[in-house]
């Protein structure tokens, strides 16, 4: 997907300063960015961040739609699942890649027009497994929620494997007997076999419903 070249004030390149703004955020995180730390580490003014974004809430959106161009779509031709997945995956990198500026995908409706377009190919995506119009919007926030939500765990640290102070906090209770046999499996769990259960979870419950409107219809 085409990234904008279009230049704002004083001749900066909007894509650049989106760039520019995006490293920040990576550098030093999402708390406390605002435009003039941007400004700061572009090496611009705030009136021109201003100007060309209106606020930091429309910078970070145009951070969020830089994010989004990222996302390579699979071939039509190819089965929905197999586009789910390649779309699943897709995120899973970028939220690799850019982990300080990846919960920003979670905070908007949509970002621009890179977005939209990947709204676009859920929808098909969607549709071609045989989901009726009226319940794509529903289902598309939903799947949609569930990859970016595993996608912010990882990188947040809830898949992370327990430490020896969470396993002897557990180890005390009594009442955990089924959560003490499985702590063996936790401990050599992959994030990839969690993340490959997220996504077969979901395309099943994708298959399940479609199953399930058309054997009432």
């Amino acid at each position: 997907m085409k990234t904008r070249h279009t230049r704002g004030q004083r001749g900066l390149v909007e894509a650049d300063l989106v760039q520019a703004a995006l490293l920040e955020i990576e550098r030093a995180g999402l708390e406390g960015f605002s435009l003039r730390c941007a400004a700061r580490a572009i090496g611009c003014d705030v009136a021109t961040l201003s100007y060309r974004f209106g606020s930091k809430e429309g910078l970070e959106r145009a951070v969020a739609d830089r994010l989004q161009a990222e996302v390579q779509s699979a071939e039509r031709s190819l089965p929905w699942q197999d586009r789910f997945v390649a779309l699943a995956n897709t995120y899973r990198s970028i939220a690799k890649r850019y982990p300080n500026a990846f919960p920003l995908l979670l905070r908007f409706w949509t970002t621009g027009p890179s977005d939209l377009q990947v709204a676009e190919e859920w929808h098909q995506m969607l549709y071609d497994a045989g989901m009726l119009e009226d319940d794509i919007p529903a289902m598309g926030f939903a799947t949609y929620a569930a990859i970016l939500g595993v996608c912010s765990a990882e990188i947040g640290g809830l898949l992370a494997k327990p430490t020896a102070d969470e396993l002897e906090n557990i180890e005390q209770h009594a009442d955990l007997p089924l959560t003490k046999k499985l702590l063996p499996i936790f401990a050599r769990l992959r994030d990839e076999e969690i993340f490959e259960a997220a996504i077969t979870n979901i395309v099943s419950g994708i298959e399940a419903q479609v199953a399930k409107k058309t054997a009432r219809n």
